[in-house]
């Protein structure tokens, strides 16, 4: 039998599912594709070495199927005939769009962004860095399903920086969840896979039952018509801190709309101040009117309900003798109150202090199985 590769531990003499590009195929004269790390229904991480730079790179296809295969004789992304290979169409022009404005975030500390992009197969690839870690959905598991309230605390706040940034350049998240949270193994906190080239899928073919994530996703996104703002990602962010905190996955938006049945989180075990329950629970407002308007004042809520309220749960067996977070200045920009005053092409707002980098550093667990090592936007 053949040896793993060095370089990016493909099997050779493992099975290779017929959807997924050939180990060895070349992308853009430079991209030599590898592994697969991750594929969900909208699209196929590879790991693949950069001949130029002489380095790894996590490479994402946009190959939807639902909507399409590859051909049998060439690695050619082949879309299904009629309406299925319209919305495919309309997807991968949203999928670049993607591609574009993680690349507004190079060098951002709390988002993987873009480093290339291109079109090549019939469909769309981007590239971004390869980072060693494991995503929040691994780390929870590691730990047991749950983790105290402080852990969350240190964990979410450079999530809510990042997302804070992201909503001052006029984008939102829309697919915020332990999935797309990674920790990199120098302990930063990144956010993957932003949501844009699903939800115009969704918009336009009405399948967002299968697009979504029932239980992190609130009720406006299921919705064609429904208003999306900042608020939006409030939500996500919320339900994901109520995973992090009880293990259970908060029920679904739709069915919260007809009775909701949502377990206080102190209900369920594990102690916080009262304050921050109070501040997590209006996040997961069903009707957003009801809900933060903006990330800032969520974020503002939780430091609020940490600094006064101290601490309630276990030490933290993650952290590195790190102080708890206090920020060096305030919150100062104002994301937009609504998707119409959004602007897309605002100048950059001056580089926020990010908690995404090592000041809060988080240790993994490297003889865990689950925590192998994983590209960004895994599944």
């Amino acid at each position: 039998p053949c040896a793993a590769c060095p370089k990016c531990g493909f099997d050779p003499n493992a099975p290779v599912d017929a959807i997924y590009l050939k180990p060895g195929s070349v992308l853009h004269g430079k991209y030599v594709v590898g592994r697969c790390l991750g594929h969900g229904g909208f699209g196929i991480t590879y790991l693949a070495w950069d001949r130029d730079l002489m380095v790894k790179a996590a490479i994402k296809e946009y190959l939807p199927t639902p909507l399409a295969t590859r051909s049998v004789d060439t690695d050619e992304a082949a879309p299904f005939t009629g309406n299925k290979g319209k919305h495919f169409t309309q997807g991968l022009t949203r999928f670049l769009e993607e591609a574009r404005a993680l690349a507004r975030f190079q060098g951002h500390p709390g988002i993987v962004a873009v480093r290339d992009y291109f079109t090549e197969n019939q469909t769309a690839y981007y590239v971004m860095e390869f980072m060693e870690g494991l995503t929040l959905k691994q780390f929870l598991k590691q730990r047991g399903g749950k983790l105290p309230f402080e852990t969350i605390f240190k964990l979410l706040m450079p999530v809510l920086d990042t997302l804070r940034e992201v909503h001052a350049q006029g984008l939102l998240h829309r697919d915020v969840s332990p999935d797309n949270i990674y920790i990199t193994t120098k302990g930063q906190v990144k956010m993957l896979d932003f949501g844009a080239a699903r939800q115009a899928m969704g918009e336009e073919n009405k399948t967002l039952s299968v697009i979504l994530k029932p239980g992190f996703a609130p009720e406006e996104q299921y919705r064609s018509k429904g208003r999306q703002g900042p608020w939006t990602d409030v939500y996500g962010v919320a339900a994901t801190m109520y995973k992090m905190l009880t293990g259970a996955t908060p029920p679904d938006a739709l069915d919260r709309m007809k009775q909701d049945d949502l377990v206080r989180p102190s209900a369920r075990g594990n102690p916080l101040p009262a304050k921050a329950e109070e501040i997590l629970l209006k996040g997961l407002a069903v009707d957003a009117s009801n809900r933060f308007q903006t990330m800032r004042e969520f974020q503002q809520g939780l430091m609020a309900a940490h600094s006064g309220a101290g601490v309630q749960g276990e030490p933290v067996p993650s952290l590195k003798g790190q102080e708890p977070y206090e920020p060096t200045r305030p919150i100062q920009e104002q994301p937009p109150s609504s998707p119409e005053q959004r602007n897309p092409k605002v100048r950059r707002s001056p580089r926020l202090k990010s908690h995404s980098e090592p000041s809060s550093t988080f240790a993994l667990d490297h003889d865990n199985p689950d925590t192998s090592a994983r590209a960004s936007f895994p599944r």
